[in-house]
């Protein structure tokens, strides 16, 4: 009798694990595509216009931040939105030209466009990790 009680909760619990998988399953996918595209941000001073589809992911994990408010989806967010804040202009050539802006800045900028994609790729892996955890 006991054996089998033992069995029967184990089931219940591998269901419901099982269940919460598959709630979470979108969202897990959604922080996958976004590590795909900053990473193919990362090797580039990247423009507004090279981000579009960053900040599209963007608006998506927003969402997934508010149906799971208990997982960490707002580093994520915050890091993110730090990033919009060192997109180069998109005429960042003809302001480097006529000395609007500096080859310094620019420099500077694409330096925490890595710093901010590290950290970015760092809150993504903690929340997958904590994804992870809850169901299995």
């Amino acid at each position: 009798m006991a054996i089998s009680t033992y069995f029967s909760i184990e089931q219940m619990r591998k269901r419901n694990r099982a269940k919460e998988a598959q709630r979470y399953q979108p969202d897990y996918t959604l922080l996958d595509e976004t590590v795909v595209e900053l990473e193919k941000l990362f090797g580039i001073a990247a423009r507004k216009t090279d981000a579009t589809r960053l900040y599209e992911l963007l608006s998506r994990i927003k969402q997934a931040e508010r149906r799971f408010p208990n997982l960490p989806f707002g580093t994520v967010v915050a890091h993110i939105d730090a990033y919009k804040k060192t997109t180069l202009p998109d005429d960042f050539t003809r302001k480097l030209t006529t000395t609007k802006l500096s080859a310094d800045t620019l420099l500077d900028l694409s330096r925490q466009q890595g710093a901010t994609i590290t950290a970015a790729l760092a809150a993504i892996a903690a929340v997958q990790a904590e994804i992870d955890r809850r169901t299995t």
